[in-house]
């Protein structure tokens, strides 16, 4: 029997939409197979309440509230998944492609022995245990990926949500023990803790996504993109050269280098949409395009474009957008 286990990161208290996203992603899967289980496990203080309504499908939710867990540490996190791995049997092991995942997931893989499939945007049709498929060459071919041996661990690329009934099935959540040998003994001491916060949301996590390429003309250009996503409630986001010339930071690249995102809205303001770009926004729901060049390579995947000057394209959408917010 198959038995999947799946870390549902959190930050403050609040579980991470991409962890969610990724659980009901894998519910899909486990429906296709007779015999396999899917269960979570979620460290640090969180209202529980917050994932009613956002789960689907049957599953355990393991949880800990130790304080251990309040703020991250690498070698906490790592030493309570590969005793909860362990002892529940499980075969394979998922995060969503994070930050924190690109941290975790190499040191379970080899403390638990475990295969590693990183960035995974797809799993082959037959199920998660087949192999991945992957984009390769900037996206002119694709790769079957197959992990060589048991157990497993995969981090998954952004993705669509799921499209599901969450109120379908029951979660069974399981407090561990706070008496873990993971939780005891041989810990190491924090001494401070920075935290920085810039008011803005993460751009895997953004429903709506305002993004600047070259054609902006340089960094005074992005505060048209700034004041739209704010009012649409999104994130800014840039493509490599954008970050390349030093106008914003490399946190908010988008792109085969960057961050793959997939939120229901993207609109590319000066992006001419090279095969790097696209390969970042695939998951993408409705894309938006606004370009002065009518033959750019953004246009033939866009769903929705505007050939004209792009700044003030956005001066009149954000005179409009403002206009409809007044009247509400």
């Amino acid at each position: 029997m198959n038995h999947y286990l799946v870390f549902l990161e959190q930050r403050g208290g609040v579980v991470k939409q991409a962890s969610l996203e990724l659980w009901n992603m894998l519910q899909a899967y486990v429906a296709r197979q007779e015999a396999c289980v899917l269960s979570g496990l979620l460290l640090g203080a969180v209202n529980l309440q917050q994932l009613d309504g956002k789960l689907h499908g049957d599953g355990r939710i393991f949880y800990t509230n130790n304080p251990c867990f309040d703020g991250y540490n690498a070698e906490y996190d790592v030493r309570l998944i590969a005793e909860t791995f362990t002892q529940q049997a499980c075969t394979a092991l998922f995060f969503a492609d994070t930050v924190l995942s690109k941290e975790l997931a190499p040191k379970l893989s080899i403390r638990l022995k475990a295969s590693l499939l990183s960035g995974v945007p797809q799993f082959n049709q037959s199920g998660c245990d087949y192999g991945a498929r992957r984009a390769v060459y900037s996206g002119a071919a694709f790769a079957l990926l197959q992990p060589e041996c048991a157990p497993k661990i995969y981090t998954v690329s952004s993705f669509p949500t799921f499209v599901a009934n969450p109120s379908q099935g029951q979660r069974e959540f399981i407090a561990l023990d706070h008496n873990s040998p993971s939780l005891s003994g041989g810990l190491l001491a924090v001494a401070s803790q920075l935290v920085m916060c810039q008011g803005a949301k993460d751009l895997t996590e953004a429903d709506i996504i305002v993004a600047g390429g070259r054609g902006m003309g340089g960094a005074d250009g992005f505060v048209l993109l700034e004041r739209l996503a704010e009012l649409l409630g999104g994130a800014v986001g840039a493509s490599r050269p954008v970050v390349d010339e030093g106008w914003r930071p490399h946190s908010e690249q988008i792109g085969q280098t960057g961050k793959s995102v997939a939120p229901a809205l993207y609109i590319a303001c000066g992006i001419s949409g090279s095969v790097q770009h696209l390969a970042g926004i695939g998951a993408a729901g409705t894309i938006v395009a606004l370009n002065t060049d009518r033959h750019a390579p953004i246009f033939d995947v866009a769903d929705y474009g505007i050939a004209g000057d792009v700044h003030f394209i956005l001066s009149k959408l954000i005179d409009a957008v403002q206009d409809v917010l007044k009247r509400k």
